[in-house]
């Protein structure tokens, strides 16, 4: 036996020992969180509460679903206040209309007193109530008696199918009534005729149709979108797209510049043909013509012999062409669909009208952005593709230069970007130095590799090395780089005045030239171009660079981004830009179901088989190819059943939303609670229950039938 083991007594010692301790310090903490969320029963016993909580759920246990009509009659009989002598405990009938009467035991009563009273061939059914009223018609409740001998807030009770009532009631006190003899009324409300919806319920049910489609609105508009983020925010997918850096630093330079064009050249010829749309004929014609037209030119195209270079000058003009024909359609299409919206105004067109008119215009709303967007992305393509040939050829050290040069010209757009995002707001501001601290972090790793000469992860991988050590490395420096860049681009940004203050960067303004540009802009571009060409000379413009896992990356931060913002947070602001209503409800539950289900479906994609995957590919299918024939099909019963699943996710959900003005049920229930009217209130909280689970049992059978 080695004699510096620990006898098996003393581990087992220790380990009851630290089983003690674990369990004092759960108490401890857990006492601490007792007393942090204020738990105490000393409110629960209160009286005041017991009645109200009491009060409250009655009512919203017995809503205002049903009203029919009823008949008032208002019975009269004198009644003392103050008792003469020798009459204190008499007992007294008096007649009411037709042979209606009442007992009163006693006859007379001082103010506090309780007195019963007996009530025959009243109204069968009918509800009741006893007051007294005044020489000035101002009117005294009486309060009724439990059984117990204790005075509640209740002033109404029951008569019974035979007209007879048996109740203990307070004489109410007041000025002036002492010694008095007043009318004492008692008022019946006696129901006639069949029972009906009430006003409650109508508005109830329009509420919630409201609701219904307020959900269905914006899961129908986040599930298109959340398809598209879904590709983009799976691993598997992503992670084998690699590009070299170079290709990748010319498509991202050109990004602006493509965007800058199109929103200059196309998005003009876009309202143009917005206007053209508006004309009805030129709208119909016009797309037809654009689309019949590209057709043609792109048949006279293929029957081209042309080689290499001849191959991309056709690729280039077509996809110019492409995109002119896009944006003009669009743009036809949506004059057109403002022209149908003026026209259908009767009372069966107008909803297709006012939906073809909204689509009319969002699409003049945002055809120059589309232009703009378009335009980025199919210079940037271009420019990715035909820099291939050339980069392919150079070889270092001009690589290296040529790398510095385009890491230079992306870390100071990308570093630019991002700073004129943060001069809107202060936390905003944060994300240049993010990025700025990621950009040094991969900087740090550069140098160590070129130093030491070390060979890339990726590479070691392949070779099938233990690269464990190696990551711990490379993961060590990344974080010491990103936190010292960080602190330096803080402290170059002082972001820190900009925090402790809250105020947004100083909007001091340099010349550069005939041009001027915003100081805290020029300072992070600089930051940018001294990253991005140290990263790029270091790595050279032939390095494998990982766009898919930095889409990737990008794509799950926006995401979780969105998801961690609550929607009831997204509701007030959308209730600020468009008012109070449902539209604002639409827009919170879109933006929360994006990402939602953005993160869903990429899960689900992330889970696939890969056989199919690898098999499409052996036979040389491209990315759309793999996705439309091996991943689509393996993904559409579970889409279709988190589809359903979220939109049953925002039927409840409209209901908080509409306690900020977002419409649907939840703005009617935060005004009937406000307002303390706890039946109407049941209605709402009724149908809220009734649609969830009609809306669970029909998403299970579908799921059942699809899935």
């Amino acid at each position: 036996m080695n004699e510096n083991s620990t006898p098996p007594s003393s581990r087992s010692a220790l380990r009851r020992l630290l089983v003690v301790l674990a369990i004092t310090a759960g108490v401890v903490i857990y006492a601490y969180g007792w007393n942090v969320t204020d738990i105490s029963l000393d409110e629960v016993q209160d009286s005041t509460r017991q009645a109200s909580v009491t009060r409250a759920l009655r009512e919203l246990l017995s809503p205002d679903l049903f009203a029919r009509d009823r008949t008032q009659k208002i019975y009269q009989a004198p009644f003392g206040i103050g008792c003469p002598e020798g009459e204190a405990d008499a007992t007294r009938r008096d007649d009411l209309d037709g042979d209606a009467y009442v007992v009163f035991s006693p006859s007379c009563a001082d103010p506090d007193d309780i007195v019963t009273v007996e009530g025959f061939h009243l109204p069968a059914n009918a509800i009741a109530s006893i007051r007294i009223r005044r020489d000035n018609d101002q009117t005294l409740p009486f309060k009724l008696v439990r059984k117990d001998g204790t005075v509640s807030e209740e002033t109404v009770f029951d008569v019974d199918n035979s007209g007879y009532f048996n109740v203990q009631v307070k004489v109410p006190r007041g000025r002036g009534i002492s010694n008095q003899t007043l009318p004492l009324e008692i008022q019946t409300i006696s129901p006639a005729g069949w029972p009906r919806l009430s006003q409650t319920t109508n508005t109830v049910i329009e509420k919630m149709i409201e609701t219904i489609f307020l959900a269905l609105m914006a899961t129908t508009l986040a599930v298109p979108i959340s398809i598209a983020i879904s590709f983009l925010a799976a691993r598997n997918l992503m992670r084998q797209i690699h590009l070299p850096l170079g290709n990748v630093l010319v498509g991202f330079v050109l990004l602006p510049v493509g965007g800058l064009l199109g929103y200059l050249l196309l998005g003009p010829l876009g309202r143009m043909t917005v206007g053209w749309g508006e004309g009805l004929w030129l709208g119909l014609l016009g797309p037809v013509v654009a689309i019949a037209a590209f057709g043609a030119v792109a048949r006279m195209s293929d029957r081209l012999t042309l080689n290499g270079t001849g191959n991309r000058v056709r690729g280039l003009v077509m996809n110019i062409l492409l995109l002119l024909v896009v944006v003009m359609v669009l743009g036809a299409l949506g004059g057109l669909f403002v022209w149908i919206g003026g026209q259908l105004t009767g009372s069966l067109t107008r909803y297709l009208g006012h939906f073809l008119g909204t689509l009319g215009q969002l699409v003049d709303f945002t055809i120059e952005w589309f232009a703009a967007l378009g335009g980025a992305l199919v210079l940037a393509s271009i420019g990715a593709t035909w820099s291939a040939t050339a980069l392919r050829g150079i070889q270092a050290p001009l690589s290296n230069i040529l790398g510095a040069v385009l890491g230079a010209l992306g870390g100071a757009i990308l570093l630019a970007f991002t700073a004129l995002i943060g001069t809107q707001a202060v936390l905003l501001g944060l994300l240049t130095a993010i990025v700025a601290a990621l950009m040094g972090g991969q900087t740090l790793v550069l140098i160590y590799e070129r130093v030491f000469d070390r060979p890339s992860v990726a590479l070691r991988r392949r070779r099938r090395e233990d690269v464990s050590a190696e990551q711990a490395v490379r993961s060590a420096l990344f974080i010491v780089g990103a936190v010292i860049t960080f602190l330096v681009a803080a402290y170059v940004l002082d972001l820190l005045r900009a925090i402790v203050d809250e105020r947004p960067p100083s909007a001091r303004m340099m010349d550069l030239g005939p041009i001027s540009i915003r100081v805290y802009i020029a300072q992070a571009a600089l930051m940018g171009a001294v990253l991005g060409g140290l990263a790029g000379g270091l790595a050279g413009a032939h390095t494998s660079f990982p766009l898919g896992m930095a889409i990737y990356n990008t794509t799950r931060t926006i995401l979780n981004a969105l998801r961690s913002i609550e929607p009831l947070i997204m509701g007030i602001v959308f209730v600020i830009w468009v008012g109070v209503g449902p539209f604002a409800g639409v827009l919170a539950l879109t933006l929360h179901s994006i990402a939602a289900l953005g993160k869903l479906y990429s899960e689900q994609v992330e889970n696939i088989d890969a056989g199919p995957i690898e098999a499409i590919q052996s036979t040389g299918a491209n990315r759309l190819q793999t996705i439309v024939y091996a991943v689509w099909p393996q993904i559409v019963p579970p889409y279709i059943a988190f589809t359903m699943y979220r939109w049953d996710i925002n039927v409840r959900m409209s209901t908080i939303i509409g306690f900020v003005g977002g419409g649907g049920i939840g703005f009617l229930l935060q005004q009937q609670i406000n307002l303390l009217r706890y039946n109407q209130a049941g209605v709402a909280v009724l149908a809220i229950a009734i649609v969830v689970s009609v809306l669970d049992y029909a998403s299970a059978a579908i799921r059942e039938r699809l899935v």
